[in-house]
């Protein structure tokens, strides 16, 4: 997208990947905001407005009434099925300190990124609880109605970061708000499952796979003196026995990759998984872990992308980053809608608007105008 469309302010802006997305959709930064000092250094060295932060501290008032588009994404801990889920019981849950700020900031649009975990109930659950026991009927129940007393209208997507072009499996949940309907889907997905006959019909690429991001030095035995590496023989397990997975994304890259694979003795079976970049590391190459830039790249970040802080502050850093792919996509579906609003309210008040578009189930950007 060409120019600049509007102006975003970030929540728990962390490594810079969402920025990065939203900034090659056309968005421009007022402030990223982050408590963490390592992403903070990170953010100001690859040249964007950051600010160290906790997110219930800062005074909005230098962007009253400036801010086009909100992006936030809030701690997935309290929500993630990786954790106890104790949505609002958990004190690193970020949703109310993002309704203070849309509240004090009063954006056009809301862009929210999190985890799937977020939108699952508990098993017997029945979908009727107020939302401290229930990371689902938080979801539903609060954060949803929330956002649509303070916008017209209010959806999600959920999406997979590798139909966009990262070469990883990463699924999320899209919160979006704002002042016209969006299409069930940001844009049309870039790539797919390379055995998916129809995607290659419409043009879709194949995934983009490790061994294209990370292949070389995946498989180089000189990395093995920097991290560990295991014979690929039965002694091992299941060590470079399925090289077949570097030619498919990866799975989701996350902080615990400093702590390697799953895999270990004395029977060298999983715990849980396989499920993390490391693991696939292990299968394919007996290598015990990823490095952080290979992480990086697994994320889709440039190669010379200016991590700052100690290398754990990395792994973190590298581990709870938005697919800057991602982000791309779904910033320039409402970069797209944001122009369009701008064409259609100089003729229409938006609340007549608004009701005509709720009357007639028309979206935007895919049925008002071709998407980007």
């Amino acid at each position: 997208m060409n120019g600049t469309v509007g102006t975003v302010l970030e929540l728990f802006a962390g490594v810079g990947g969402a920025a990065l997305g939203l900034k090659r959709a056309g968005w421009e930064h007022l402030a990223c905001i982050d408590r963490m000092p390592a992403a903070v250094a990170t953010l100001r060295a690859a040249g964007l407005p950051a600010l160290e932060a906790d997110v219930y501290d800062v005074d909005w008032s230098p962007w009253t009434d400036d801010v086009d588009l909100l992006w936030a994404s809030p701690p997935c801990q309290p929500g993630s099925q990786a954790g106890k889920r104790r949505g609002a019981g958990d004190k690193r849950d970020g949703w109310p300190a993002t309704f203070v700020a849309i509240d004090a900031l009063s954006p056009t649009w809301v862009l929210a990124e999190n985890v799937l975990g977020w939108t699952r109930h508990r098993r017997g659950c029945n979908r009727r609880g107020a939302g401290r026991a229930c990371v689902g009927c938080y979801w539903a129940n609060r954060i949803l109605p929330q956002l649509r007393e303070r916008f017209e209208f209010v959806g999600t997507w959920r999406l997979d970061a590798a139909d966009y072009g990262t070469p990883q499996r990463r699924r999320r949940v899209i919160l979006w708000a704002g002042p016209l309907p969006l299409s069930r889907t940001p844009s049309r997905p870039t790539h797919a499952d390379p055995t998916d006959e129809d995607a290659q019909l419409l043009g879709r690429a194949p995934w983009v796979t490790m061994r294209e991001a990370i292949g070389n030095t995946l498989l180089d035995p000189t990395t093995c003196d920097r991290r560990r590496c295991y014979p690929c023989d039965e002694d091992y397990g299941r060590a470079c026995a399925e090289r077949w997975r570097l030619d498919a994304p990866a799975p989701t890259v996350t902080t615990t990759e400093e702590k390697g694979t799953r895999a270990h003795g004395p029977e060298w079976t999983f715990n849980g998984g396989p499920d993390r970049a490391s693991d696939t590391a292990f299968l394919v190459a007996g290598i015990r872990r990823i490095d952080v830039a290979e992480g990086l790249a697994l994320q889709g970040f440039p190669a010379d992308w200016p991590l700052q802080g100690s290398v754990h502050d990395r792994y973190v850093q590298v581990g709870n980053a938005v697919p800057p792919q991602l982000a791309e996509a779904v910033g320039a579906a409402v970069a797209l809608a944001h122009r369009g609003l701008e064409l259609l309210t100089g003729v229409h008040p938006l609340p007549e608007l608004a009701a005509a578009l709720r009357r007639n189930a028309v979206a935007v950007p895919t049925h008002l105008w071709s998407s980007p």
